[in-house]
């Protein structure tokens, strides 16, 4: 296909995946009060799932790809990732008045970095998609890449529902900060096809600094947070729950 064609193809398809991160919410839908022990539950899921994501899907498939720096692109990428995380917390932190469209006001500093931590998740997610429709077989490589992107958004979805709606953020405004986290998958899918030759090798860097990002929330505020409204044990096996869940969602979709 042409330049112009590929561009807008890659796109569309990001904004495809994107927008199916917003169905992972739906669920709360029906899921109204929330005690105690269930937030903790709740939260303790979200970091096992994310915990997959950054270990299955994420540093997995960049261990993958060819060349022996892959290693140490993901490598580094993890520490870079953790560093960028704790030195945004720390920030965050020490500037109680930033907030972004409201959300610190709402759920609290730990809700605006479970945003950031699933919004650097989704930027390598979006460079894939623009590297597959920009290889020499787009029917076989990027169809297929986006439209597991695209299932594998709805558990992700899920993940930062879990994660918000016990800190009281509504379940229209979960749907919201969850496309709003995969913005950068049509925002990434483009420059990545235009310049799939510069932008392929930095992949493996890329999914390990989100991993990176995403297990430093895990360790510092999710399972923290969790471990003080519900039973060590509880947290501990709705952790391991969460990750299986990702685990089977991957593999059904060819992630991981």
């Amino acid at each position: 296909m042409g330049l112009q064609e590929l561009l807008i193809t890659a796109f569309v398809a990001g904004v495809i995946t994107d927008l199916s991160t917003g169905l992972g919410a739906v669920p709360f839908f029906f899921v109204k009060d929330l005690s105690r022990t269930i937030n903790g539950i709740f939260l303790a899921a979200a970091a096992g799932m994310m915990t997959s994501a950054s270990l299955v899907q994420l540093v997995g498939e960049g261990l993958k790809r060819d060349g022996g720096s892959a290693i140490w692109l993901v490598s580094g990428g993890l520490v870079a990732g953790s560093l960028f995380f704790a030195i945004a917390s720390k920030w965050l932190h020490a500037n109680e008045d930033f907030d972004f469209l409201g959300l610190r006001e709402k759920g609290g500093t730990g809700a605006l970095l479970v945003v950031l931590a699933m919004t650097v998740h989704s930027l390598p997610e979006g460079v894939a998609i623009g590297v597959g429709f920009a290889t020499m077989d787009a029917a076989n490589v990027g169809i297929p890449v986006a439209l597991a992107i695209a299932v594998h958004n709805v558990p992700e979805g899920l993940a930062i529902a879990l994660a918000l709606r016990p800190r009281g953020v509504s379940t229209w405004a979960c749907i919201g900060w969850a496309i709003l986290s995969s913005a950068p998958q049509p925002i990434g899918a483009v420059p990545a096809a235009w310049a799939v030759w510069m932008a392929e090798p930095l992949l493996p860097f890329g999914m390990g600094f989100a991993a990176g990002a995403m297990m430093h929330l895990v360790v510092s505020d999710l399972l923290p947070e969790a471990s003080e409204q519900a039973r060590s044990e509880t947290v501990g096996l709705s952790f391991l729950a969460g990750i299986v869940l990702m685990i089977l969602l991957g593999a059904a979709v060819g992630l991981g």
